[in-house]
């Protein structure tokens, strides 16, 4: 890709990231978001239909990098998957937070949490055997839930607590709740 269209899209992004500290996505308009790049409109409308496209196209390349690094994960247990998630997010704190925060996409977070619905299901299949498929279907979407509103308050307190420490909190909640299908 041309270094110019690189710089352009870099620095939509940025701009859209400090609107973020403020605005939700659905109050900023292309025109606030192109002055304050400096970038033209019809440029803008070359890359993007609108700004949930914008959002939704950084949000993409996110989750490509976030399946190739679930990907390298040997052993298929809920902590391995979690604790990657959340590494990623502090690591990458600028535009996670923006995008997870009060402002961002609220479904950003949950579509993340699906990548390892799979996987999971499949090592919950072998170790919980008084479980029906209902019955997994319904724990993971309680498990995502719950470490979503986990995730939404260690951003809103600014990643203050350790990723490992997040990582090991929702994992002890989970397994409590898992081994009663044991």
């Amino acid at each position: 890709m041309d270094k110019r269209i690189i710089n352009t899209k870099k620095k939509l992004t940025n701009t859209l990231l400090v609107l973020l500290k403020d605005k939700s996505i659905e109050d900023i308009t292309v025109l606030e978001l192109c002055k304050k790049a400096n970038i033209n409109r019809t440029t803008f409308y070359k890359y993007y239909k609108d700004v949930n496209d914008l959002v939704f196209k950084i949000e993409e390349s996110l989750i490509t990098d976030l399946e190739k690094l679930i990907g390298e994960i040997k052993r298929n247990y809920l902590i391995s998957f979690t604790s990657k998630i959340i590494e990623t997010i502090s690591s990458r704190k600028e535009i996670y937070t923006r995008l997870l925060g009060e402002n961002g996409d609220h479904t950003f977070l949950r579509r993340i949490l699906r990548l390892v619905y799979n996987e999971s299901i499949t090592e919950w299949q072998k170790l919980l055997k008084k479980a029906s498929k209902e019955d997994l279907d319904k724990i993971y979407s309680f498990i995502v839930d719950g470490t979503i509103g986990i995730i939404k308050k260690w951003i809103k307190e600014d990643c203050q607590d350790e990723p490992s420490n997040i990582s090991i909190f929702i994992n002890k909640i989970c397994m409590s709740g898992l081994s009663s299908f044991i």
